[in-house]
């Protein structure tokens, strides 16, 4: 072991400080001194899993902090890097996962830089590429400067509402040798700043009007980024009798609640909206014509509007994720773990009991027969070929409700969302957002439940795991067992169904909206593409014959520790 310290050692000292367990990693000689610090100073710790592309590195960073609550490292290879990473780092801000992004840059200092590439590789200001859907950015000038620089932007990256932050460190002063020690920021110090209490005064007139309304709705978005905030919506629900509305970017709420009622029908006659740590209460409560753009809302003129959550903290005013303002009778700033439980005790002494029996025995009612309607639903088309996406969200339901499970991302189009038993926070950590985020996504989940076992299922599109298939060799690699069931329709559909809408305004041929959609002629074959990066897998399969005892065998292989992919070619609808 060499007795020389390096600069870059103090960053491994801080990220051993902090208790940051993995490193995303796409290799890069702008972080090469970083890399040997971490690997022989630090003992390959933080642990570093080699990704084939930069955005999959903050796609499983993203995956990981969605499911645990906690971060993990991405290190990106200084400007090319960043912009590689740059689509990933803009979801993880819009999902307000907390990434803590390392990024390097080419000597600062002229007159160290390599001809031509550290020229080529190094920007002014390097972190304004993504300053606009960051938390923040920070590059020390020397190597001093960095435990403070490393200190506040954790905080600033685990205070809520969270996101990511990138810290980038110069190559030339991560590679020059400690002439001195560098203090660290002390152990018993604070990591991160205690969460926003609601003003108790707004707070009691929340309640009073909840209590005063007769057909009140819940609308939840964040509420369930952790289990403490998804226990605690159960217990509001049930005090006041009030149904739930759950948009999924985390789950909030059981699914089979008695009180889950996730449908737009139930805002039609609502007197009084509440929205939790929501952004998109537009999308449940309006009707869209997706063609013409027309938005209309469903909820009566007449009902009040309670918002509890961080409102406009952390806008950006370049990303408009912050969507279209609602105007809410009373809009409390506040943490929504700390405000609903004091919600819930003020609501205890001022509904009225009769009044909540009876609103939570008519909800039950309309949620047990929406239920009912789901799955007689699914048994439409039950052997068709290719295979119905309820046919297979029954079939992988049967094959893990007894397991103790996690869906990572995508929902088969809601499907899983209706048929199976959502019932504890960690069964899924949210929706999954765009085309090409999924696969790195669902990664991270898995990382995230590999020490307790869990049996972690992500339903796969086809169009997505194209953009990424080389990550499938990232999870051989570092032994992060999963289960993938192919959601494979051959096409990116959800475009398609755009083109056909296109078709239907203008009166043009709907039979050629395939064009420039299809993925087909030739069809991926993702069993052999899986099979050839070390992966268990089967398939395709083209019907529902022969898919439970595949989930059987593709299980026990995952059980075992290894990766496991299921090609099944579904409907498009």
């Amino acid at each position: 072991m060499a007795k020389d310290r390096w600069a870059s050692d103090v960053i491994v000292d801080l990220l051993h400080r902090y208790d940051l367990p993995y490193a995303a990693i796409n290799p890069g000689a702008s972080y090469r001194g970083l890399h040997d610090s971490i690997v022989n100073y630090g003992g390959n710790k933080p642990e570093m899993l080699l990704c084939q592309h930069e955005e999959t590195a903050v796609q499983i960073a993203h995956g990981y902090a969605k499911a645990t609550g906690k971060p993990m490292v991405a290190i990106l290879h200084n400007l090319v890097g960043l912009l590689h990473a740059n689509m990933a780092i803009y979801y993880a801000y819009i999902d307000r996962a907390p990434v803590f992004i390392i990024g390097a840059t080419g000597p600062m200092d002229e007159t160290k830089r390599r001809p031509r590439i550290d020229w080529i590789h190094t920007a002014q200001n390097q972190g304004a590429a993504i300053r606009e859907y960051t938390k923040w950015d920070y590059q020390p000038h020397v190597i001093d400067g960095a435990p403070d620089a490393f200190a506040r932007g954790y905080g600033v990256m685990m205070s809520e509402p969270r996101g990511p932050i990138y810290m980038c460190y110069d190559a030339w002063l991560q590679e020059q040798k400690l002439d001195h020690d560098v203090p660290l920021p002390p152990a018993a110090a604070s990591k991160v700043p205690t969460r926003i209490a609601p003003d108790p005064k707004a707070l009691e007139e929340a309640a009073a009007l909840i209590a005063a309304a007769k057909k009140p709705v819940i609308i939840a978005e964040y509420v369930g980024r952790n289990a403490e905030g998804f226990h605690a919506l159960v217990q509001l629900a049930e005090t006041a009798g009030i149904p739930v509305y759950d948009v999924d970017s985390r789950l909030n709420f059981p699914s089979r609640h008695p009180l889950n009622m996730t449908t737009k029908d139930v805002f039609r006659d609502a007197d009084l909206i509440l929205t939790l740590d929501t952004r998109d209460w537009e999308k449940p409560t309006t009707e869209l014509v997706s063609a013409t753009r027309e938005v209309k809302s469903i909820v009566p003129d007449t009902a009040k509007w309670v918002d509890i959550g961080f409102g406009d903290l952390e806008l950006s005013s370049w990303a408009m994720d912050y969507q279209r303002l609602h105007h809410a009778d009373i809009q409390i700033l506040a943490d929504t773990t700390l405000a609903i439980p004091q919600l819930t005790q003020l609501l205890k002494t001022r509904v009225d009991a009769g009044q909540v029996k009876a609103r939570s025995a008519d909800v039950a009612k309309k949620s047990a027969s929406r239920w009912a309607k789901w799955e007689k639903d699914a048994k439409e088309d039950w052997d068709a070929s290719p295979i119905t996406l309820p046919r297979l969200a029954s079939e992988v339901w049967e094959a893990i409700k007894n397991e103790d499970w996690v869906l990572s991302a995508g929902t088969l189009e809601s499907w899983t969302r209706k048929l199976w038993d959502f019932d504890k926070p960690h069964r899924h950590p949210g929706r999954s957002l765009g085309t090409a985020t999924q696969f790195g996504i669902s990664i991270g989940v898995a990382l995230a439940h590999r020490d307790q076992k869990r049996l972690v299922v992500d339903m796969q599109p086809d169009g997505d795991l194209m953009f990424d298939a080389g990550a499938l060799w990232t999870v051989a690699k570092h032994r992060i067992p999963m289960l993938v069931v192919m959601y494979n329709n051959r096409a990116y559909y959800n475009d398609w169904e755009h083109q056909i809408r296109m078709a239907k305004l203008r009166g043009t041929p709907e039979e050629r909206a395939y064009i420039g959609m299809d993925l087909d002629d030739p069809a991926p074959d993702f069993a052999a593409m899986a099979k050839s990066m070390g992966w268990y897998a089967e398939g395709p399969f083209d019907s529902p014959k022969g898919v439970a005892e595949a989930l059987k065998r593709a299980i026990a292989q995952v059980k075992a520790g290894k990766p496991a992919l299921l090609d099944t070619i579904t409907q498009r609808r």
